[in-house]
């Protein structure tokens, strides 16, 4: 079986279905290459991805110790390439809003961020910028 089986819809639009749950994503390019920008964006997709991987590898890491970070985000943001439209630069700025943590716990989440290896398969020459709101 297919992990992920992406379709062209034509239009500059996507679907792509995922394993046995075969939920629907679609995408769409954003609105600079004339189309309607109505999702995301491919780059979004991507820059999303490793945002859910840092939270989703922090969660893991502090669920051990008994702790429940539910309700934590990440704000993302990135810049690219105006020729070449690569991503040059990610932010993640992480918050966790009402969740108690110790310094040693902190430290976890950080080292936990930058093990994440969506982030590990990037390009060294994507700049990767953490900010963390305790």
């Amino acid at each position: 079986m297919e992990r992920i089986k992406v379709t062209y819809d034509g239009d500059m639009k996507t679907t792509a279905t995922c394993g046995k749950s075969q939920i629907a994503l679609r995408t769409d390019n954003s609105p600079e290459s004339n189309a309607s920008g109505a999702t995301y964006t491919p780059v979004d997709m991507f820059v999303t991805s490793l945002g859910a991987c840092m939270l989703s590898i922090m969660g893991m890491m502090v669920s051990r110790r008994g702790i429940d970070i539910s309700g934590a985000t990440v704000a993302m943001d990135y810049t690219s390439d105006d020729a070449t439209h690569r991503v040059t630069s990610v932010t993640a700025t992480f918050r966790f809003p009402g969740i108690e943590l110790s310094d040693a716990d902190r430290r976890m989440l950080q080292a936990a961020a930058k093990a994440c290896p969506v982030g590990a398969s990037l390009s060294p020459d994507i700049e990767k910028k953490l900010a963390f709101e305790f």
